[in-house]
């Protein structure tokens, strides 16, 4: 799929809206950018991870009508009996998000790969491409350093 210089601008165009409605967020509310950052990063990791999860066990318990269950509980430091449901574990929630980080790596290097073997003409696309990439990887970033 090609993406012409005028896509690319826009998608950037599209980008720096977020990023100003992001400065105008933080000034009114007194929020700092790294709450605001860390926020942000909590619900791109829910989206493509636990709401992607509960909108299929939806599908399952509307289509097959297969109930889950889950056991809630209370965040507690000298709860033993449920302390391992706050350590970190690999479940099949933490694959789309895993898999989403290393595509968007994959799909870096091969597009300066591809720039670098078409010649001056691919840089212009590249640029849209990969910030779309890094906004993503560094949306990630914390699966990184697990």
């Amino acid at each position: 799929m090609q993406l012409s210089n005028l896509a690319s601008v826009l998608f950037l165009g599209l980008f720096m809206s977020i990023i100003l409605t992001a400065v105008l967020e933080l000034r009114w509310s007194g929020v700092s950018i790294e709450d605001l950052w860390r926020n942000e990063q909590f619900w791109v990791i829910g989206g493509v991870s636990a709401h992607l999860f509960a909108v299929f066990q939806g599908f399952l318990k509307m289509l097959a009508g297969i109930n889950t269950n889950f056991t809630v509980t209370t965040k507690a430091a000298e709860d033993a009996e449920f302390g391992e449901l706050y350590m970190v574990k690999w479940t099949t929630v933490l694959i789309p998000p895993t898999t989403l980080l290393i595509v968007n790596i994959v799909g870096v290097v091969a597009g300066f790969s591809d720039a670098l073997n078409k010649g001056y003409e691919a840089w212009g696309p590249l640029f849209g491409k990969v910030f779309f990439a890094f906004w993503v990887i560094l949306h990630l970033y914390p699966f990184l350093k697990v």
